[in-house]
C-alpha cells in the first residue's frame, strides 16, 4: 500500500490523464455490448432440454408460434387476414404462416369430411333398402358441391366468427437467436399496425400472441426501459445522499467518475468474452454502482474524518489509503472470491453473472484506490477544510454503540432468540418459476392471449414435442386425450378427415349396393384414404418437419409451471414418443430445478471459501466467524421474512441472495478491521464513523435495487424488492452484532469509553 501511496501523491495528473485514455477505449468497446434473454443460451451443454431442442430444430424451423388475434365484423376480418399476409411476405419475414385452409385443394377427398352422421343414415338406408333416403342425401351431397370457391376457404375462427387466428410458425436462427426473435415481433407489430392505420380497417381490433415466447420479449423490453430508468434515477438519488451526508462538492467529482470507468472496464471485459450479458449478469450492474460507491465512500469518509483533524491533504491522503485502502482491497478480494464461485453453477447465467461480477467488483476496487485519491488531490490541492455542523454525523449510532458495549450479551441473546421463529419459512421455501408471476400484468400479448382463451379454449403456452410417424403420432393423441392434466392435442392429424376407415366401408358398401340395384356410371365414389401429404402446404408448413417428421402441441389444463405438473406430462410424452417436451415451459422447468440446485450449493460453496480466505487474511478463527456471522444471518432472516410479506422467490429475485453476500462481508469486513485498529476510542465512535459509512453504502446499493421495485415487471420488482430487504437486515445485523460479538470474543480487550467523542 506504501508503494501505492507514493505513485498516487507523485503522479496523480499522469494517472488522470492516462485514465482518460481508457475511459474512451472502454466506453467504445462497452457500447457493443448486447443483452441478450436466450434461455438456452444459459443452460449447460448436457442439459436435457437443449439437447431436445438441438434435434428438433434438425427437423422443424421452430419450437415456438406467435398468433395474430383479430376481433370485428366476418366481413372486414376475412380482407384484413388476406392483406396482413401479403403484408409479411412483402416485408420477407421468414415464417409459415396458417389462417385459412381452401376446400378445393381436398375437393378430390370432400366427401371424406362430411360428418359420420351422414354415414350412420346411409348404412341404415342401405340396411332397409331405403332409396328414396339414399337419393335425397346423395342429392344434398351433389349441391354441396356447388358452394361459391369464396365459400370454399374456412378460417380459423370462433362460433360466433368474430374472432380469428393466424397462427405464424418463425423461421428462428438459433446462431443468432435473440435478433432473429425480435426481428420477427418487430416485422409482424409493424405490418398489423399499418394495415390497422388504414381506414378500411378502422373498426378492427388486432395484435400478437403467442404464450411466452412472445410475452418474453414484451417483458424484456419493459424490464430494460425499467432498468436503465431506475440506474439514471439511482445515481441521481445517490449523489444527493452523498451531499447530504458529507456537505462536500467533492464528492460528486470523485466519485461519479471512477465508478463510470470501473462499470466501463467490467462491460468492456464482458464484450470481449461473451458479446452479450443475460439478464441475470444485467441486475448486476446495479450491483457494481453499489459496492463501487461504497468503495468511494468508505475512502472519502475516512480522508474528511482526518481532514477535520487539520491534517493537511497529502497526509489525509495516505492515511485514508493506509488504514482505508487495506480493507477495501481485502473485501473485494473476498466478494470477488466469493462470485467466482459462481463457475461452479450448472445454470450458465450464475456461471456469467459470477465471472462478470468479480472481475467488476476488482475493477471497480482498482479504479476506487486510484482515481479517488487523484481526483482528491486535484481538486483539495492547497484548500482548507471547512468543517460544517450541517453535515450528517450519524450521532444515534454512537448512542447505539454505547448501547452495545454495555449489553453485548443481550444483542447476541435476541438474535439467537429469533432464529428458531423463522425456521419453518426458511425450511418451506419454494422458488416459482410461473412465468405469469414473473412477466408483468398489462403487456399486450397477455390481453390478446386471454381473448384467444376466452374464445377457442386454447391456451398458447404448450408442450411441444416431435414424433417420428404417423402411427406414433396416433398412438401419442389416443393416450394424451385421456389425461385429465390434458386439455387438447394439437397435430396435423386433427386436420385428416375422421372415421376414415368407417366412411370408406360405407362408400364401399354403397357403390356395390347402388350397382346392384341398376346404377351405372357412378361418378365420386373412387375415393381413397387421405394421407398427411394429401393436406394443402400450409398446414404441412406449421406440422410437418424434414424427414417426415411430425409437430404435437400438448394444450395442458393444469399449469405447466408447477413441478409436478410439468413432471408428470414430461414423463408420459417421453414415453410415448421417445423425446423431451421443448418450449418456453419445458425450458423453465429446467432453469428452476437448476436454480434450486445451484442457489443452495454455490452459497454454501460461497460461503466456506470466504470464511478461508478470511481465516487466512485475519489468521485468526475469531475474527472469521465474526466477520462471516452477519452474512449468513442475513440471508436466513430475509428468506424467513419474505413470506411475512407475502413475497415470493422467483428465478430472477434468487440472484438477491449472492449479492447479499458480497455486500455483506464487505461491511463486515470494513467493520471489524476498524474495531481492531481502534485502541483509543470506543465502540459508539467506531460506529457513528466506519458505522456510518457502512449505513451509507447499505443505502446506495438500496436505492438503486430498491428501484427496481416499482418498474412494471414482477420479477425485476421482486429481485429490487428482496435486495432492499436483505440490506435492511443486513444494516441491523451487521452495526450490532459484529460490535458484540467483538467485544464478547475480546474481552480481555480494553475498551476506553471515551463519552466526549
Amino acid at each position: 500500500m506504501y508503494k501505492l501511496e507514493n505513485m498516487i501523491i507523485k503522479h496523480y495528473k499522469k494517472i488522470l490523464i492516462m485514465s482518460l485514455f481508457i475511459f474512451v477505449i472502454t466506453a467504445f468497446a462497452a457500447s457493443k455490448l448486447k443483452i441478450s434473454s436466450d434461455m438456452e443460451e444459459m443452460l449447460p451443454k448436457d442439459s436435457k432440454i437443449l439437447e431436445s431442442s438441438n434435434e428438433f430444430d434438425q427437423y422443424f424451423d421452430s419450437q415456438e408460434s406467435g398468433i395474430v388475434v383479430v376481433k370485428g365484423e366476418k366481413e372486414k376480418i376475412k380482407p384484413f387476414m388476406r392483406d396482413l399476409e401479403k403484408e409479411i411476405l412483402q416485408r420477407q419475414v421468414s415464417v409459415e404462416i396458417l389462417y385459412n385452409i381452401d376446400l378445393k385443394e381436398v375437393e378430390d377427398y370432400s366427401m371424406l369430411f362430411l360428418d359420420i352422421q351422414v354415414y350412420q343414415d346411409i348404412d341404415n338406408a342401405m340396411k332397409s333398402t331405403d332409396l328414396e333416403t339414399i337419393n335425397t342425401i346423395l342429392l344434398s351431397i351433389s349441391n354441396e358441391k356447388d358452394i361459391p370457391d369464396e365459400d370454399l376457404i374456412q378460417y380459423i375462427t370462433n362460433e360466433e366468427e368474430n374472432i380469428f387466428l393466424m397462427m405464424l410458425r418463425p423461421k428462428i436462427e438459433r446462431n443468432n437467436f435473440l435478433e432473429s426473435r425480435e426481428e420477427f415481433y418487430d416485422e409482424i407489430r409493424s405490418s398489423i399496425n399499418t394495415l390497422l392505420n388504414e381506414e378500411t380497417y378502422r373498426n378492427i381490433e388486432a395484435g400478437l400472441t403467442g404464450g411466452a415466447f412472445i410475452q418474453d420479449i414484451e417483458a424484456d423490453r419493459v424490464a430494460f426501459d425499467g432498468f436503465f430508468g431506475t440506474f439514471l434515477i439511482t445515481i441521481c438519488l445517490i449523489i444527493l445522499l452523498i451531499v447530504i451526508s458529507f456537505r462536500r462538492t467533492i464528492l460528486l467529482s470523485s466519485v461519479i467518475y471512477p465508478l463510470v470507468l470501473g462499470a466501463l472496464i467490467a462491460a468492456t471485459f464482458a464484450y470481449g468474452v461473451y458479446g452479450s450479458i443475460n439478464m441475470f449478469s444485467m441486475s448486476f450492474a446495479l450491483l457494481l454502482v453499489g459496492l463501487g460507491i461504497d468503495f468511494a465512500i468508505h475512502l472519502i469518509s475516512r480522508y474528511i474524518e482526518e481532514r477535520e483533524k487539520e491534517i493537511d491533504v497529502v497526509t489525509s491522503v495516505r492515511i485514508s489509503l493506509k488504514k482505508t485502502g487495506v480493507s477495501i482491497v481485502t473485501g473485494a478480494i473476498t466478494t470477488s472470491v466469493a462470485f467466482f464461485a459462481f463457475v461452479l453453477a450448472k445454470f450458465k447465467a450464475f456461471e456469467q453473472m459470477g465471472i462478470i461480477s468479480a472481475i467488476g467488483v476488482f475493477a471497480l476496487c482498482i479504479t476506487m484506490l486510484i482515481i479517488v485519491p487523484s481526483l482528491i488531490l486535484l481538486i483539495d490541492h492547497n484548500k482548507q477544510i471547512k468543517v460544517t455542523k450541517k453535515k450528517a454525523n450519524f450521532k444515534f449510532l454512537n448512542s447505539i454503540g454505547l448501547k452495545i458495549e454495555k449489553r453485548p450479551y443481550l444483542i447476541i441473546f435476541v438474535i439467537t432468540l429469533l432464529i428458531p421463529l423463522f425456521y419453518l419459512n426458511v425450511k418451506n421455501t419454494e422458488i416459482v418459476g410461473d412465468m405469469d408471476k414473473i412477466y408483468p400484468d398489462n403487456i399486450e400479448s397477455k390481453k390478446w392471449e386471454e381473448i384467444i382463451k376466452e374464445g377457442f379454449g386454447y391456451n398458447p403456452n404448450t408442450l411441444t414435442f416431435m414424433v417420428e410417424d404417423e402411427n406414433m403420432l396416433i398412438n401419442a393423441i389416443e393416450v394424451l386425450e385421456k389425461r385429465d392434466d390434458v386439455e387438447r392435442v394439437l397435430s396435423i392429424y386433427e386436420y385428416l378427415p375422421k372415421d376414415q376407415g368407417y366412411k370408406l366401408e360405407v362408400i364401399r358398401n354403397l357403390e356395390n349396393f347402388l350397382l346392384s340395384m341398376g346404377y351405372e356410371n357412378l361418378e365420386g365414389f373412387n375415393i381413397e384414404k387421405m394421407k398427411i401429404i394429401d393436406l394443402p402446404d400450409n398446414l404441412q408448413g406449421n406440422y410437418v418437419g424434414l424427414e417426415g417428421r411430425l409437430l404435437v402441441e400438448v394444450i395442458p389444463s393444469v399449469n405447466i409451471y408447477e413441478e409436478e405438473h410439468y413432471k408428470n406430462l414430461e414423463e408420459v410424452i417421453l414415453k410415448v414418443s421417445g423425446n423431451t417436451p421443448v418450449s418456453m415451459a419445458a425450458i423453465m422447468n429446467e432453469v428452476v430445478a437448476m436454480v434450486k440446485e445451484d442457489i443452495v450449493r454455490i452459497s454454501i460453496i460461497c460461503i466456506v471459501i470466504v470464511a478461508v480466505f478470511l481465516l487466512i487474511v485475519f489468521k485468526s478463527f475469531k475474527d472469521m466467524v465474526i466477520a462471516i456471522a452477519p452474512v449468513i444471518l442475513t440471508l436466513y432472516f430475509t428468506i424467513g421474512v419474505l413470506p411475512l410479506l407475502d413475497k415470493d422467490i422467483n428465478v430472477l429475485s434468487i440472484a438477491a441472495f449472492p449479492l447479499l453476500i458480497g455486500i455483506g462481508i464487505d461491511s463486515s469486513i470494513h467493520l471489524l478491521h476498524r474495531l481492531k485498529s481502534e485502541d483509543e476510542r470506543n465502540i459508539g465512535y467506531v460506529l457513528m464513523t466506519t458505522g456510518k459509512a457502512i449505513v451509507l453504502t447499505a443505502l446506495t446499493t438500496l436505492i438503486g435495487f430498491g428501484g427496481l421495485t416499482f418498474i412494471n415487471h414482477p420479477g425485476m420488482a421482486n429481485l429490487g424488492f428482496t435486495v432492499a430487504l436483505g440490506l435492511l437486515i443486513c444494516i441491523i445485523i451487521t452495526l450490532t452484532l459484529i460490535p458484540a460479538l467483538f467485544l464478547i470474543l475480546y474481552s480481555s480487550k480494553t475498551v476506553v469509553n471515551d463519552k466526549s467523542s
